[in-house]
């Protein structure tokens, strides 16, 4: 099982500077890379602070350079937000600075005020997502011929220059419902579900659907690659459980209020005082996912992997998360996943 950082750019200051907080997530993926994770992965949001990292790929460029081994990933692009020639180029681009090592995530999206800032009707993201998803496999298989479809129309041209691995860097799908995955297996993408702090179930649930799709398709699910993703965070004392809370129920309430468009943003900051219905307790958050102590952490890496999964993404540094429990999580989590892809190696 590959394990992989996922990290947002968040702050809950209200003032930050902003060259602190991306040099803080270059220094992020350079210990990622230090300590053993396979990859590191970005998301795309836009206008708050929630998550500042408009443009995932120009962020993977500068990465690029500051590492050498570590996979590069954005998760995701918001494909429907975008112009698919004009990400192709990109990708292509970064996959030669990164010298093969990008990993490129689409989806959908889920705040339409980020659609709505941008002039673009949020009902059509669905639609825009698959098209664009098509046009961009297009460009990469089919050197100068044209393309035409509902959201997306071009005349013949080619990607240049062309990515480093061919036809294109790996393809991932964020994925939810059957539906979903459906459409990533059909078009041979690689599928990341977020468990989020759903409750434990979920991720069984989810595998169990990726199952279901596969045999519609006569698909082996060892063949694709899916991963799960959740959180996590090393917890050694009541002060730290009680980070995880405030923590946790701001990364809560933001996303359920930008989700249902509840949200308040003033000069990009979101209030996010009060409390939301399904906030998770202490004992919610750590039950979904690889928040507590060393042995949680252990039996949770050990649960994920005996669900056949491949990979396997940690959010890391959301809410008010700082620097030393952050490097600490990220030895802890390595440590207990490499103890668990060792003892899986001895059982095969």
């Amino acid at each position: 099982m590959k394990l992989h950082a996922f990290l947002l750019g968040q702050t809950t200051e209200p003032t930050i500077d902003t060259r602190d907080m991306y040099q803080t997530l270059i220094d992020d993926t350079r210990f990622a890379e230090e300590v053993g994770f396979d990859g590191a992965w970005f998301a795309e949001h836009h206008f708050s602070n929630y998550a500042m990292v408009p443009n995932s790929l120009t962020l993977l460029a500068a990465l690029a350079r500051e590492t050498k081994r570590i996979r590069l990933g954005t998760s995701i692009i918001l494909l429907p937000l975008r112009n698919p020639v004009l990400v192709a180029e990109e990708l292509a681009m970064v996959d030669q600075l990164s010298d093969g090592r990008l990993e490129a995530g689409f989806g959908r999206g889920y705040q339409p005020y980020e659609f709505d800032r941008l002039g673009i009707d949020f009902s059509e993201a669905g639609p825009r997502l698959v098209e664009g998803i098509d046009l961009l496999t297009h460009l990469f298989a089919n050197p100068d011929q044209p393309f035409e479809g509902r959201h997306y129309k071009t005349g013949s041209l080619t990607i240049t220059p062309a990515p480093r691995q061919l036809p294109h860097p790996p393809f991932w799908i964020a994925a939810g419902s059957a539906e979903s995955m459906g459409f990533a297996l059909e078009r041979g993408l690689s599928i990341v579900c977020n468990v989020g702090n759903n409750g434990p179930d979920l991720a069984s649930k989810l595998v169990d659907t990726f199952h279901a799709e596969c045999r519609k398709r006569e698909i082996d699910p060892k063949s694709v690659r899916f991963a799960l993703q959740t959180h996590g965070y090393l917890v050694e004392s009541k002060d730290e459980e009680d980070t995880v809370v405030r923590s946790g129920g701001f990364l809560h309430r933001v996303q359920v209020r930008l989700r249902e468009q509840r949200h308040q943003i003033v000069r990009g900051i979101n209030e996010a005082s009060g409390h939301e219905k399904g906030e998770p307790t202490y004992a919610g958050w750590s039950a979904a996912s690889l928040i507590g102590d060393r042995e949680h952490i252990e039996r949770q890496a050990a649960r994920f992997a005996g669900l056949g999964i491949s990979d396997l993404f940690i959010t890391l540094r959301f809410g008010e998360f700082k620097t030393p429990g952050t490097r600490r999580s990220m030895q802890a989590i390595t440590e207990a996943v490499n103890t668990t892809n060792a003892e899986l190696r001895k059982a095969s």
